[in-house]
C-alpha cells in the first residue's frame, strides 16, 4: 500500500512537467497517478479490515521512506545525512510498532 501512495505521488509531479492547468490535465501521469492513489486506497481498507487500527495507520509511515528512495533514483533529488536519519528514526519506530 505505501509503496503503491508512494509511486502515486511520484506520477502527480511528473503530471506537473508542462506547468500550465491545461497541461496538466491532459498528462497521462496525472491519470496514472491518481489510479494509484485510488488502488493504495483500497489497499488499505483491505489490511486495515484484517489488522489493527493502531498498527496499521503508523506503519503508513513507510510511505516516507518509499518517497524517499523514489525521489533519490528517479528525479536524483539529493539524499542527506538528515534525510537518512529520519529514514532511520521512522524503521526504529516501526519495527516498534509492529513487534
Amino acid at each position: 500500500m505505501t509503496l503503491v501512495a508512494s509511486f502515486a505521488s511520484f506520477f502527480l509531479k511528473k503530471s506537473t512537467g508542462g506547468g500550465t492547468i491545461v497541461s496538466i490535465i491532459f498528462n497521462k501521469y496525472l491519470y496514472v497517478g491518481g489510479f494509484l492513489y485510488v488502488l493504495a486506497a483500497l489497499f488499505n481498507i483491505w489490511i486495515l479490515k484484517r489488522l489493527p487500527y493502531s498498527v496499521v495507520v503508523p506503519l503508513g509511515s513507510i510511505c516516507y521512506i518509499w518517497t524517499m528512495l523514489i525521489a533519490g533514483f528517479f528525479l536524483k533529488e539529493k539524499i542527506g545525512p538528515g534525510k537518512i536519519l529520519g529514514v532511520l528514526l521512522i524503521l526504529s519506530g516501526v519495527v516498534c510498532i509492529a513487534v
